[in-house]
């Protein structure tokens, strides 16, 4: 059976097609076929309401992570809910490079170790950590965020997007 050029051009493109999404869907780090915007877990202060309401609605969403949620991937998180973690003494893992965190630190945390070194981090896979880096288009935190549920098992693992420069700009404890 002879088909004309065109007819075997369609064809190529369909059984690319084909296995480009077979492919894709069979990848542990697949792309998503539809575009989602990201989404950052936060609690928004609302017109009018009083700091004390707001303090315990953020309280109220942290109680919710570390109690009644298993995520299936990293949780991202804001500087409200962030503190909020801080404050209960999460586990905090800082995802850039020694010489960065020598520069300044959220205090108490600690560098991203070796893998060797990763899995002593805590026995216990369900204690919840939050990891961080650079800020901004840094994604080195969200990498070892997935490193550690992926290949850790670890069960909650959160991931501060607005890192070290917005921390250290809030005037939080640092080191």
């Amino acid at each position: 059976m002879n088909l004309s050029p065109r007819a075997q051009v369609i064809s190529i493109i369909i059984v690319s097609s084909i296995f480009g999404v077979g492919y894709n869907a069979t990848t542990p780090h697949s792309l998503p076929l539809i575009y989602y915007k990201e989404k950052v877990q936060s609690v928004v202060q609302k017109k009018g309401e009083s700091q004390q309401d707001w303090n315990f609605r953020i309280k109220e969403q942290v109680n919710i992570f570390l109690n009644d949620t298993i995520p299936d991937a990293p949780i991202k998180i804001d500087l409200s809910i962030t503190k909020e973690m801080y404050d209960r003494g999460i586990i905090f893992i800082d995802a850039r490079d020694e010489e960065e965190f020598a520069e300044g630190h959220i205090k108490g945390a600690i560098l991203a170790p070796s893998t060797p070194e990763l899995v002593q981090l805590t026995p216990d896979r369900s204690t919840p950590i939050v990891t961080y880096c650079g800020g901004g288009e840094c994604d080195v935190s969200m990498e070892l965020a997935v490193e550690l549920m992926d290949s850790w098992d670890y069960e909650r693992i959160f991931v501060y997007k607005g890192g070290w420069p917005e921390w250290k700009a809030a005037g939080y404890p640092a080191e």
